[in-house]
């Protein structure tokens, strides 16, 4: 896992590269923002009030604001051991004293934590197959729990409490967790977080007149996101 602390990014380590769509013809009018991350990037975390920013600063000037989970360590694959939960801490750290977001250092103190990423983001992807309307609302609720309260994101029971926060029975989430269909959707995503040439999270896209491109990557304040928005719609 690496992260730039001086950008506020969470950048994805992947051997294989998909060709990047940096401005991706769509062939719609409508103008759409659009939020690439993961809910266990801390600093998607840590940008979490501005994210909040930008969807009352779409519902009020009606746009469409969407989430695409990127897929930040999919698999896992960073060893837990003092090194890493070291660079966690120091992270997380700077990310609080940065932001002001909250962060529990408990799991810090476990034997062994896979960090792998995909079940959270399949799902807030099961949340938006259940429910279109709840996908972000559960995206940052998963965030919220994971980092003030150090459970596994990767246990089914850890989204109970979020599918009765969000409105949605858990029963039927998961049976679309655990479907093949969810596993390939969540898949999707990742896929078209690197077509829309999307490297590091959080980034922030917007499409207008059928082009997307990229408006912000990392930390960014509520203040200069929005001062962001206007600048580029207007």
């Amino acid at each position: 896992m690496l992260c730039d602390n001086e950008t506020g990014q969470c950048l994805i380590d992947t051997k294989k590269e998909l060709s990047p769509i940096p401005e991706r013809q769509t062939g719609k009018k409508a103008v759409v923002i659009h939020y690439v991350g993961d809910p266990m990037c801390s600093w998607c975390w840590g940008i979490s009030q501005s994210v909040s920013r930008i969807e009352a600063f779409c519902n009020d000037h009606q746009y469409q604001f969407t989430l695409t989970n990127g897929g930040l360590r999919a698999g896992g694959g960073d060893e837990w051991n003092a090194s890493f939960k070291s660079f966690l801490r120091r992270e997380w750290e700077h990310i609080s004293l940065q932001t002001g977001q909250p962060f529990s250092y408990a799991l810090l103190d476990a034997e062994y934590f896979n960090y792998d990423t995909e079940p959270a983001c399949r799902a807030v992807v099961s949340a938006g197959l259940i429910a279109k309307d709840t996908k972000i609302a559960f995206f940052r609720e998963t965030q919220r729990k994971f980092y003030t309260q150090s459970e596994d994101p990767k246990k089914i029971e850890f989204y109970e409490s979020i599918c009765l926060t969000t409105g949605i029975n858990f029963d039927d989430f998961k049976k679309v967790f655990t479907s093949k269909f969810a596993i390939a959707e969540t898949i999707n995503e990742f896929y078209r977080a690197r077509h829309f040439g999307v490297n590091a999270f959080p980034t922030i896209l917007i499409e207008k007149d059928s082009v997307i491109k990229k408006i912000a990557s990392g930390y960014v304040g509520e203040k200069e996101i929005t001062t962001i928005l206007i600048e580029n719609l207007s």
